[in-house]
């Protein structure tokens, strides 16, 4: 199972296999070409954005034993680009050769959510309040029942999150009463989902910082950024944004401990709440993010090139910003009735975009529906007010509105 040569000029082209196969596969796929590094993406569809990029394509599901096993067979090293995966399949396909980067020492903290917040707390890092709430050994009145007694230490309301398989917003609820408490029990009862609980945490700003880390642990990071979430959902990114430098330099920090402490190969996100001065460690991912979009334009190396130097053991590339703001906007399919667009009217739309001045625009090539993330705009610049203006100037031409809870106008 696998191949036994390394990567690397010694051992020819290396082959990187990617599961799964959305936009960051594909962001990856396009800096391994510049290396010259072979890619071959697990696909579930063949309309998935990386297959047009990838130099060769197993179809399959990232849960299913035969396209794995083919996907390992064709590569030097498998990394993935999301967390839907089964760790007792990657095990096994481990115990006969498969070289996974990062390895299931990570994979289990990012797949799991209670298996992170137990592995940062064993370490002392920063996590909020938390409970796990064992789904099979309690029934919806008892995982109720514990989620009201968490409250009554904590407060209402308290944070439910899925122990697997949430993200962007989903698999993440606030609940505030009782009430509330047994409705949400009941249903991830009936689903079987794995909960935590969590205190709700006073949030003055969301920042991430993502680190890149070898296999013999020299790492680099970006620098820390303000993110801003509307619906649980990532909207927009900003270097430095209102991240002072005190607490810019201590969430960095932090983010080196946590990568060290999951032993990350490869790029891994931290996101972190600041409140009242305090950090927390929200979330990791193990894996480019989208909260270093940025760096394609904005850093002397991008984290899709440095995820991909780390994994093959590659020395890492330096990781200064080229500008002094940066601002990146995701782009969202437009509202159900502009969903509907021709041709011409897409080209209308990219070329408003386009003729914005700094606006770097990429699009994932999916198919446009409403809420769905098509694309990201960055643009780089000396004023941080004047490159969010240009940002979203752009974003909105192709379709995003501005949320109402973002105030755009502001610094």
């Amino acid at each position: 199972m696998g191949n036994d040569r390394g990567p690397g000029p010694a051992g020819g082209t290396p082959a990187l296999g990617i599961v799964g196969a959305g936009q960051l596969a594909r962001m990856m796929v396009e800096a391994a070409s510049e290396l010259g590094v072979r890619t071959v993406v697990l696909a579930a569809r063949a309309d998935d954005a990386a297959v047009p990029v990838a130099s060769e394509v197993v179809l399959g599901e990232a849960t299913g034993g035969r396209a794995l096993a083919d996907l390992v067979a064709r590569c030097d090293i498998v990394t993935f680009d999301h967390e839907q995966v089964d760790l007792e399949l990657l095990h096994q396909l481990e115990r006969e050769g498969a070289r996974l980067r990062p390895g299931l020492r990570t994979l289990r903290v990012a797949v799991d959510k209670a298996e992170m917040r137990a592995r940062l707390a064993a370490e002392g890092l920063p996590v909020p309040r938390y409970e796990v709430l064992d789904g099979d050994a309690r029934g919806p009145e008892q995982l109720a029942a514990a989620v009201c007694t968490f409250a009554g230490l904590e407060g209402w309301p308290v944070v439910v999150k899925a122990a697997r398989g949430g993200y962007d917003g989903k698999g993440v609820w606030s609940v505030d009463g009782e009430a509330a408490a047994r409705a949400l029990c009941e249903e991830a009862a009936s689903a079987r989902i794995p909960l935590l609980v969590e205190a709700h945490v006073d949030i003055d700003v969301e920042l991430a910082v993502v680190v890149a880390r070898g296999e013999d642990g020299a790492s680099v990071a970006w620098p820390p950024v303000e993110t801003a979430q509307v619906g649980g959902v990532c909207r927009e990114v900003r270097f430095p944004g209102r991240l002072d430098p005190d607490l810019a330099g201590r969430a960095a920090a932090l983010a080196q401990e946590v990568a060290s402490v999951v032993d990350a190969t490869g790029v891994l996100a931290v996101e972190l709440f600041s409140s009242d001065g305090r950090l927390f460690v929200n979330e990791i991912a193990a894996r480019p993010h989208n909260s270093a979009h940025w760096t394609i334009e904005g850093a002397t190396t991008s984290q899709f090139e440095n995820h991909v130097r780390a994994v093959l053991g590659f020395p890492l590339g330096d990781t200064s910003p080229l500008a002094a703001h940066v601002a990146s906007v995701n782009v969202f399919g437009a509202p159900s009735a502009e969903a509907e667009l021709g041709e011409a009217e897409l080209g209308d739309r990219m070329s408003a975009a386009l003729s914005v001045r700094g606006a770097h625009v990429h699009l994932y090539g999916k198919t446009p529906r409403p809420g769905r993330k098509l694309g990201h705009v960055t643009v780089c610049g000396d004023e941080p007010a004047d490159v969010r203006t240009r940002a979203w100037a752009a974003a909105q031409a192709l379709g995003t509105p501005i949320p109402d809870s973002l105030d755009v106008a502001a610094s």
